[in-house]
């Protein structure tokens, strides 16, 4: 795992060795273990290295053998090894042991169709001196981040924000990103809270010459189902989940599991058991005992059962309110969802034994775990009547934070409509693309593109590079997403059931307490944190920063407040204000 940066000039001026540098110190905390820097032509690539794979060989920028091709890579091909031997058997010598390599030897054979060999999760940069072409590519489902910007005649990426904005200063907010974030609690899409940043999407390449910069989809999964009964896809299913489990403990350095003690965690324990060559680390964190949040009990069953070294701490409200400086400094946008504070403490505890961890991002979005869910399962069963109508297609994922009213009051003439935003348009698009494969499938699909990958890969992705530990997510191995995406929704949740058929492989693997245990989410306690120990705070930040006033109607704000300490109702909303002026106040101050 690592940090990438770079820079790509269309009038052909090499960029400055001081600029790649400046991009890589920003990423210093991505990859500890090491920095390169290459300056050939119009381009620049910078990298920082997190040894996880060949800690002796993996050193990058890395040049193919050929010597047509350099490369700054940051992720895990999990099938390295296999692509290895296969073009080893085609005579391709390799110098080193890293998966880095491997990249550079199918890009010489296949050019940039070599991302449909890779199955990982990457983010890249390479340049290919012969052709004078510079290739951005990320990984199907969006689990590496890769942010660009194309003014003054260059072409600016990297890996977090804070690297362009170290050599590109501009700190004009995108409205339409502003507008989502106070819609979602998160900014979805290609946009980013800058109005000259982007994203790569997800499943995309980018290639850009001295005549431009195109962008290209290399992978769309089909919305096609397939008729399996559910003992089939039962099946099926433990296949895959063995497969994608174990090629995600492929590691030079010891593996960790985050360990809650739900289902998806513990069924991700109980197939990487089953692979690992050697005892797991497993990681559970409490918020003391009376707390709901507190699984630890489940979790220390487990871990005996399965013979892994545990490790456990118990998080007071005070520690978890003291990370957030930290976190506040790391993010590149604000993100309102609460749970970033105990995913980077899990992190931050966790790296403090191992490089590595598998956490169970994605299970949700795969199967069904949502309670929202149980809607899209009716719609389906009506739509076996032919009443459908339009019932279920125009429905979005989950309720707006601020309807349209409440944010108009709240951010003035900076206010858009909801329908408007292009984060809206574009789940409504992914929401309708999929409607062939069934109304629950077409609302898990929208999910998994969008809420998933800008909020919480995003989330998962900054606090374990903040920790400088990698976070591996095998749910989300594209051929297991490819083969749940194509069941029918029936197989995922009913009126009442949720995670049918993961339960179903679970059931041969855990006690049954576990995998029938309902769903524990990270809670934690904003709302009383906001009439308690952050009053003062959220005060001084709200209405203390003038520049704030530009964004937010304090009179909006003050009315929520004394809304919030007569029923404390209103306590995300709050949130979601005070995180956004705390992420102002640090990143737009100079």
């Amino acid at each position: 795992m690592c940090g990438i940066a770079g820079i790509f000039s269309f009038r052909n001026i090499s960029p400055v060795q001081d600029e790649i540098r400046k991009m890589t110190q920003a990423l210093a905390h991505r990859g500890p273990d090491g920095e390169g820097i290459f300056i050939e032509g119009p381009v620049g690539l910078g990298h920082r290295r997190l040894s996880i794979i060949d800690l002796e060989g993996g050193a990058q920028p890395m040049e193919s053998a050929n010597k047509i091709a350099t490369i700054s890579y940051n992720g895990e091909i999990y099938n390295f090894p296999q692509l290895r031997k296969q073009l080893a058997s085609r005579g391709y010598r390799f110098q080193t042991q890293s998966d880095t390599q491997v990249i550079l030897a199918l890009y010489e054979q296949h050019g940039r169709r070599c991302v449909d060999y890779l199955r990982g999760m990457f983010a890249f940069a390479l340049w290919d001196r012969q052709q004078q072409t510079l290739l951005l590519a990320r990984d199907r489902i969006g689990i590496k981040p890769l942010y660009y910007a194309i003014q003054n005649e260059r072409v600016y990426f990297a890996s977090e924000i804070k690297a362009i904005r170290t050599v590109l200063k501009n700190n004009a907010l995108d409205k339409n990103s502003v507008n989502a974030y106070f819609t979602r609690q998160y900014i979805g899409g290609n946009d980013t809270i800058f109005q000259h940043i982007k994203k790569v999407p997800p499943g995309a390449l980018m290639i850009i010459s001295e005549k431009g910069a195109t962008t290209e989809t290399y992978w769309q999964p089909s919305s096609i189902t397939q008729s399996l009964n559910l003992a089939d896809a039962q099946s099926q299913l433990d296949s895959y989940l063995n497969e994608a489990i174990g090629s995600h403990l492929i590691s030079d350095v010891p593996v960790g599991i985050f360990l809650s003690g739900g289902l998806d965690s513990s069924c991700m324990l109980a197939y990487a058991a089953q692979n690992a060559g050697k005892k797991l680390h497993t990681f559970s964190v409490g918020f003391g005992k009376e707390s709901p949040l507190n699984e630890t009990t489940f979790a220390r069953k487990l871990a005996g059962q399965f013979g892994t070294i545990h490790h456990e701490i118990q998080v007071t409200a005070d520690e978890m309110l003291n990370s957030l400086p930290a976190i506040i400094d790391k993010l590149d946008a604000p993100l309102a969802d609460y749970a970033i504070i105990p995913t980077y403490v899990m992190s931050k505890f966790a790296a403090d034994y191992v490089k590595v961890v598998l956490s169970g991002e994605g299970a949700d979005e795969l199967f069904g775990g949502y309670k929202r869910y149980h809607l899209y399962a009716l719609f389906d069963i009506i739509a076996k009547t032919g009443l459908t109508g339009n019932l279920g297609t125009q429905r979005l994922p989950g309720p707006s934070l601020f309807r349209n009213k409440e944010r108009q009051e709240l951010l003035g003439e900076y206010f858009v409509e909801m329908r408007k935003l292009p984060s809206e348009i574009k789940m409504q698009e992914d929401k309708k693309s999929f409607i062939p494969a069934g109304h629950l499938n077409s609302i898990l699909y929208t999910d998994l593109r969008n809420w998933l990958v800008d909020d919480l890969l995003m989330k998962v992705d900054k606090m374990g590079m903040l920790a400088s530990l990698e976070a591996r997510v095998p749910y989300l191995d594209h051929r297991l997403v490819e083969f749940v995406l194509a069941l029918e929704g029936a197989h995922k949740a009913g009126l009442k059931s949720k995670k049918i058929l993961l339960k179903k492989a679970a059931s041969r693997l855990l006690p049954e307490e576990i995998w029938q245990r309902p769903k524990h989410g990270f809670t934690v306690p904003v709302s009383d944190w906001l009439k308690g120990p952050l009053r003062r705070q959220f005060s001084d930040i709200v209405f203390g920063k003038p520049a704030h006033a530009e964004w937010i109607n304090q009179s909006s704000v003050e009315k929520l407040l004394k809304q919030h300490q007569h029923d404390g109702k209103v306590g995300f909303k709050l949130w979601s204000v005070f995180i956004f002026c705390l992420w102002m106040e640090k990143h737009l101050s100079d």
